[in-house]
């Protein structure tokens, strides 16, 4: 391989990596705004367990989402049910409230990335912390 196109095909590649980085960048700018904004729709649901006080812990979630933002059957848990009464409560008012909720508002300005956020993994914090 020559000089030049040895330069040429390193240009090549240092373009594609940038390319990739900036398609991982905005996928996961993508995944926080939708985090944030179905975070936000949940805990305006969100019913403290009665006789339980904070801190609730974080409830881990899978959303399957239609087109159109609005939940595509009953949210899942993300990680498996179980753990001591207040972390059993909470998870029974998570579940409701995001049932009742969860929902991707104006979800046509993310029609083109529908693929990635069809199924959307969600770690709901009733604290209202998000990460």
């Amino acid at each position: 391989m020559t000089p030049r196109l040895a330069a040429a095909v390193g240009l090549l590649l240092a373009a594609q990596q940038i390319g990739a980085v900036g398609k991982a960048d905005a996928r996961q700018e993508l995944t926080d705004v939708i985090s944030r904004e179905v975070s936000g729709a949940i805990a305006r649901c969100f019913k403290a367990p009665k006789g339980y006080m904070p801190p609730y812990p974080p409830i881990s979630l899978l959303l399957n989402f239609r087109p159109d933002g609005n939940l595509d059957g009953p949210p899942q848990l993300g990680d498996p049910p179980g753990g001591d009464a207040k972390r059993s409560a909470t998870t029974a008012a998570v579940l409701s409230a995001a049932s009742q909720c969860a929902r991707i508002e104006n979800a046509a300005r993310f029609r083109q990335d529908y693929l990635s956020w069809k199924t959307f993994p969600l770690v709901f914090r009733p604290d209202g912390e998000i990460r």
